[in-house]
């Protein structure tokens, strides 16, 4: 009995964190359809159950040495893990809905990169945005503290110690080995992932349909190598292909008048073709660039060296190509 309301806690919790998300992204949520919107719900609930699963992994195996040990010491720990991931999981939910609204994708490993450089972290947010985040992991953390000590850990109060002890045993191991069908996504070949609960042909929904803590979960323990991941033949053979894709002359088209002149570079973020006129987007967005396209020289066949800022400046500044799995910012 438990664990069935211990299980029912993280999915009413994994419940609000993705009602938080809608109301976050107010904006994204009000175009859709109440359907589609609820269907984030159903069709998450998946990876609500596999995550839940995961988290149950360890609870299981103290629950297990409590059929040998003092019960009371195995509520206690159960109490203080559940404490731990409740202030966890409240503090990934609220940076993954502020982050969403500048990303455009669920919180991933990606966090941990900017965490290595906390001061330019805090530097790029305001006192009062400070305050708000803090005050509402707070809110969330506090008030399923308060609910798990009101209803679910009078549950584990009452275990007492089992006097058939090797049955006991090997029934805790069982359902312990069960959790994998729930973790797995059920008994199909392939494990359950962040597509599985995919449903829908507004991205937006799809997001909101995606367990944020699994997917935090998921994407730190499977983080692709630092090793270069693209060596599919002999380095020789790599650069001639390389260098027969380069021109030969030593002639250079000459495109200035001035010998020396003076360049300044204009970044302009997240800025794609579909605002700038010359290049078949909108025409009255952006005038003035438009004229400065007929002015100039216009590269229509241009490509972005990656999709973070990270990627982009040692490229546009050194014209060094965007690292797959390591940033050199």
């Amino acid at each position: 009995m438990a664990l069935i309301f211990y299980s029912l806690f993280w999915l009413l919790f994994f419940f609000v964190a993705r009602l938080f998300f809608f109301l976050s992204q107010f904006k994204e949520t009000s175009g859709n359809a109440f359907s589609s919107v609820a269907g984030a719900f159903w069709h998450g609930l998946q990876l609500d159950v596999s995550a839940t699963g995961y988290i149950l992994v360890i609870p299981m195996l103290v629950l297990i040495t409590g059929i040998f040990f003092n019960s009371d010491r195995i509520r206690i720990f159960i109490k203080l893990y559940s404490y731990l991931i409740l202030f966890i999981c409240s503090l990934i939910i609220v940076a993954d809905s502020l982050l969403y609204k500048y990303w455009g994708f669920r919180m991933d490993h990606t966090v941990l990169f900017y965490l290595r450089t906390p001061k330019e972290v805090i530097a790029s947010v305001t006192t009062v945005q400070i305050i708000g985040v803090v005050l509402v992991i707070l809110l969330i953390f506090i008030t399923f503290l308060l609910l798990y000590n009101k209803f679910i850990d009078k549950f584990f109060k009452d275990f007492e110690k089992i006097r058939l002890r090797i049955p006991a045993f090997l029934f805790f191991l069982f359902l312990l080995a069960s959790l994998l069908i729930p973790i797995r996504g059920g008994f199909g070949i392939a494990p359950i992932n962040a597509g599985t609960v995919y449903f829908n042909k507004n991205i937006f929904i799809n997001h909101a349909a995606v367990n944020v803590i699994w997917n935090v979960g998921n994407s730190v323990f499977n983080r692709k190598p630092t090793t270069n991941p693209y060596s599919f033949m002999d380095l020789q053979e790599a650069v001639a292909i390389r260098d027969s894709l380069t021109a030969k002359s030593s002639a250079p088209m000459k495109v200035l008048n001035s010998q020396r002149p003076d360049i300044m570079i204009v970044v302009l973020e997240s800025f794609g073709n579909s605002l700038i006129g010359p290049l078949g987007g909108d025409s009255l967005t952006t005038p003035n660039l438009n004229s400065l396209c007929n002015e100039g020289v216009l590269f229509t066949n241009f490509y972005a060296s990656g999709n973070r800022t990270d990627k982009a400046m040692p490229a546009i500044l050194n014209g060094y190509p965007a690292q797959p799995t390591e940033s050199i910012m």
